[in-house]
């Protein structure tokens, strides 16, 4: 993957862009790895929780869904 955004690609909800708001530069760039490279959403779900970060699976999929969606409008 090329260098991480700025932001999250996409319309993350308010979850999503709560947990990425608190991540450092590197953090985000293991983030964004995770949820756009395909880690399952039940394990990025435990992974986030260990260091305090509550986000359901089904927000993770929902976001992901919308985003492949997005994309395919735009190919």
């Amino acid at each position: 993957m090329g260098p991480m955004s700025a932001a999250l690609p996409g319309s993350p909800g308010p979850r999503l862009l709560g947990i990425w708001e608190s991540l450092d530069p590197d953090e985000r760039a293991v983030f964004e790895r995770h949820l756009l490279e395909g880690t399952a959403a039940e394990d990025l779900v435990w992974i986030l929780a260990r260091y305090g970060h509550r986000v359901s699976a089904s927000t993770i999929r929902t976001y992901r869904r919308r985003l492949r969606q997005e994309e395919s409008k735009q190919a």
